[in-house]
């Protein structure tokens, strides 16, 4: 039988250990204050093909270029983008796909990611399939870490399949994130032109945690905007047979 001593002694080392785990769980969720939001819009990134230098027969696509960006603040931000395009036998409708790839590395661990909201804007002559990371038919699944969830986001004046958002679904101080929407555009063309110049906007927005005290922080933003520039020439001369 325990005694009172021991006893004594238990019901301290109980006590020990949830003051340690009520500490540590409210260190990981601070009250949040407003903070800074910076703007960024990168240069145009162009990609262009002699439509009649690309294939019709499936899954037979001709790279069109590769894109990257890096940037080192609160957040390593590392984005890259490479495109490639096929066509049908007429020569009139364009696809262009590629994986876009979102790596978000926090400074250090007084900062944690809340939530991004990635956005496949069409401005001119293209259509976009949606934009969801390869999935089997799924459009919801968490990261292989359980902290983040990623779905389908509603923006207005755009098809749902447009955007994805990742949400954070616990305190994620010092966790990464990595992401890679896939880009299916489709461009349509006529005999009637002989160039096409498609046109699409990438927007990233980052919501994240910087922490200031040991139950506070600032919750900060940063918003990147990519113009994107497909030009597709040669549609007079294309022919309509597909290579051997």
């Amino acid at each position: 039988m325990p005694t009172r001593k021991d006893r004594v002694f238990l019901f301290g080392l109980l006590v020990a250990i949830l003051l340690v785990y009520s500490a540590d769980w409210l260190h990981g969720r601070t009250v949040s204050s407003p903070g800074e939001t910076s703007e960024a819009v990168l240069d145009t990134w162009n990609f262009e093909a002699n439509v009649s230098n690309l294939s019709c027969i499936i899954e037979h696509w001709k790279p069109l270029g590769f894109y990257s960006f890096r940037s080192r603040g609160d957040l390593f931000i590392e984005l890259s983008y490479s495109a490639e395009a096929m066509r049908n036998v007429g020569c009139d409708d364009f696809l262009i796909s590629g994986d876009f790839t979102i790596h978000l590395m926090p400074r250090n661990g007084s900062i944690a990611i809340r939530k991004v909201l990635f956005v496949a804007e069409n401005v001119s002559n293209a259509s976009v399939d949606p934009i969801f990371p390869k999935r089997e038919g799924v459009m919801y699944f968490k990261t292989a870490d359980g902290r983040f969830e990623i779905t389908e986001a509603y923006v207005p004046g755009l098809e749902i399949w447009q955007a994805i958002r990742a949400e954070a679904l616990k305190p994620t101080w010092g966790d990464p994130l990595d992401i890679t929407p896939v880009i299916p555009l489709d461009v349509r063309g006529s005999r009637n032109v002989k160039v096409i110049e498609a046109r699409m906007r990438f927007r990233l927005e980052i919501e994240y945690l910087l922490r200031t005290g040991f139950f506070k922080s600032e919750k900060r933003r940063i918003e990147i905007e990519i113009p994107a520039v497909y030009l597709l020439y040669g549609l007079d001369n294309c022919p309509y047979e597909c290579e051997p």
